[in-house]
C-alpha cells in the first residue's frame, strides 16, 4: 500500500460545464497531422534550406535556432503520446509519438514515459522523478544557477538522456531498487530501447548530408542542437514550470502547478512549445490534447475549486528576472515537498 503522492488531481465531482467539455476534448487526427508536419518537420526543412542557401556562421546559429524550434514541437507531441492524446487509436499513438517524434530527437520514448508519467503522479513529493527540473535547492544563487544553465548548455545532461534512461533504467527494473525507484515503471522489452535510435538517427544522418551536400551537417545541425540549445530551453521551461518564488501565495502555490496563460513574444520564441504554457491545466487534465487547453483554462478559471489550486504567471522571462533577483537578494523559495514512503512493507 503508498501513502497518497499528492493532491494535484480532478476535483470530484466535475461540474457540468468541465465534464462535457472532456468528453469531446479527444485527439484530431488531421490537427497532429498539421502539427507534425508543418509545424514540426517543416521548420526543420526550412533551417536545412536556410543553411545550403548561405553556408556562413550566421546563417548557422539562424539555421540551428529554427531547427531546435521544430524538434520543440517534435517533444511536446512526443509528450503528448505519452498521454495517449496525440491520436485516438493507441498502437498509432504509440509509434507516431516514438518514431516520428521522440527517436528522431534522442528521446527513449518508453523510457521517458515512465518517468514522465512517475512526474504527475508523484509531483511535490522526493518520489518525484523529475524532481531535479524545479527543485530550487541547488540554485539557490546566482553562482549555482548559472553553473547550471552552463553544465546544460555544454551537454551536461548527455549521461542522464542516453546511459540512466536508455540502459541503466532499463537494467534496474528488474533488479530490487529502495522505494522511489522502483514507482519508475519501464515496459517490458526483449532489447533496449536505446537501440531504436540507432535507424531513425543514420536516416536523419542521410537527409541532412543529402540535403545539404555536407557530411557533417547532422553533428552540426542536429546533435549539436539538440544538446545544447535544446536541452537548456527544455530545462528552463521545466524549471519555470513548477519552480517558486519566495513572495508566491502559499496557497496558490502549494502543488507546484503553474500556467503561463499570456506568455510573451520572447517565451514563444524560445519556451512555449504549442500550448503548454497552459501547463496546471496539462496536469489535471493529462489526456486533454494541447490544442484544447486554452478553453480548458477558461473552464478552469470559472471554477472557484480549480482557481485557488494553481498559480498564474504573467510571463517565462519575468519569473526568470524574478527569480535571478531573489537568489542574487540570498532569499530562498518555500520547500514544502511531502516525503514519500510505502506504508505497509517490510
Amino acid at each position: 500500500m503508498e501513502s497518497p503522492a499528492n493532491s494535484n488531481l480532478p476535483v470530484e465531482p466535475l461540474s457540468g460545464g468541465i465534464g462535457e467539455f472532456l468528453k469531446s476534448a479527444k485527439p484530431k487526427t488531421h490537427r497532429t497531422a498539421f502539427d507534425l508536419f508543418f509545424n514540426g518537420y517543416l521548420r526543420i526543412v526550412c533551417g536545412l534550406m536556410l543553411f545550403k542557401m548561405f553556408s556562413n556562421p550566421a546563417s548557422y546559429l539562424l539555421s540551428a535556432y529554427i531547427i531546435t524550434s521544430g524538434m520543440g514541437v517534435l517533444v511536446n507531441l512526443s509528450h503528448e503520446s505519452q498521454h495517449s492524446a496525440l491520436l485516438k487509436n493507441k498502437r498509432m499513438n504509440d509509434f507516431v509519438g516514438a518514431w516520428l517524434c521522440a527517436y528522431p530527437v534522442g528521446s527513449i520514448w518508453g523510457s521517458s514515459r515512465a518517468v514522465h508519467l512517475a512526474h504527475h503522479k508523484y509531483l511535490n513529493t522526493t518520489a518525484d522523478p523529475d524532481r531535479h527540473f524545479h527543485d530550487e535547492q541547488d540554485k539557490s544563487d546566482p553562482v549555482q544557477f548559472v553553473l547550471y544553465l552552463v553544465k546544460l548548455v555544454l551537454g551536461g545532461q548527455l549521461w542522464t538522456s542516453i546511459i540512466v534512461n536508455g540502459f541503466l533504467r532499463e537494467k534496474n527494473s528488474r533488479e530490487p531498487l529502495d522505494a522511489t525507484e522502483t514507482l519508475v515503471v519501464l515496459p517490458r522489452r526483449t532489447y533496449p530501447e536505446v537501440l531504436n535510435l540507432i535507424p531513425v538517427q543514420a536516416c536523419v544522418f542521410a537527409i541532412f548530408s543529402l540535403a545539404t551536400g555536407y557530411w557533417w551537417a547532422y553533428f552540426a545541425l542536429w546533435l549539436v542542437p539538440i544538446f545544447t540549445l535544446g536541452t537548456l530551453l527544455g530545462y528552463i521551461r521545466g524549471f519555470i514550470d513548477h519552480a517558486r518564488l519566495a513572495t508566491d501565495d502559499a496557497v496558490l502555490s502549494e502543488g507546484r502547478l503553474v500556467s503561463v496563460p499570456l506568455p510573451s513574444l520572447i517565451d514563444r520564441l524560445f519556451f512555449t512549445g504549442l500550448e503548454f504554457h497552459f501547463h496546471a491545466e496539462h496536469h489535471f487534465f493529462p489526456s486533454v490534447p494541447h490544442y484544447y487547453l486554452p478553453k480548458l483554462h477558461k473552464l478552469l478559471q470559472s471554477s472557484e475549486e480549480y482557481r485557488r489550486r494553481y498559480l498564474l504567471r504573467p510571463s517565462y522571462t519575468s519569473f526568470l528576472i524574478d527569480y535571478f533577483k531573489q537568489i542574487s537578494r540570498g532569499e530562498k523559495s518555500r520547500i514544502t515537498e511531502r516525503i514519500y514512503e510505502r506504508v505497509g512493507e517490510v
